[in-house]
């Protein structure tokens, strides 16, 4: 249901959230070790998560990747936004471009029901919510 780049955009900003407080930069190549994420594709994804307002960076020696005050406080709905973008919870779960509640698919009701709740969780956890749960050792970000 969700791209391989909101997966690994969601692990890499709640990675930064919990290791890019206080100061503390993280580089693209250690952000790409840490997560068994390919390189060229976190720099893309790094790029847009910047652009939003999610994380911060800095170039040069000393840069890297880093939290701002907002990050903690960020639904995982806006990342959702940024790299699937906001209709991915608007399709009909078997594809049919006009399903919809006057004529619905055989999913219709059961998907909207699955939906609206995974919708409700996005917009009420935080960047912060889950970094918080990786610090403690209740969730991972590598397989």
């Amino acid at each position: 249901m969700f791209s391989k780049t909101f997966g690994y955009a969601l692990r890499a900003v709640v990675l930064v959230a919990q290791l890019g407080q206080n100061g503390r930069k993280l580089g693209l190549q250690e952000i790409s070790d840490q997560l068994e994420i390919p390189h060229h594709f976190l720099g893309k994804i790094m790029q847009d998560m910047v652009k939003h307002g999610i994380v911060d960076s800095l170039k040069g020696p000393t840069g890297g990747f880093f939290a701002n005050k907002q990050t903690p406080k960020i639904p995982i709905w806006e990342v959702l936004k940024v790299t699937d973008g906001s209709l991915v919870f608007e399709t009909c779960a078997l594809g049919i471009q006009r399903c919809n509640a006057a004529a619905p698919c055989p999913l219709h009701g059961d998907f909207a029901v699955c939906r609206n709740g995974m919708q409700q969780v996005f917009s009420e956890k935080t960047i912060g919510d889950l970094a918080e749960n990786v610090a403690a050792g209740l969730a991972f970000l590598i397989r």
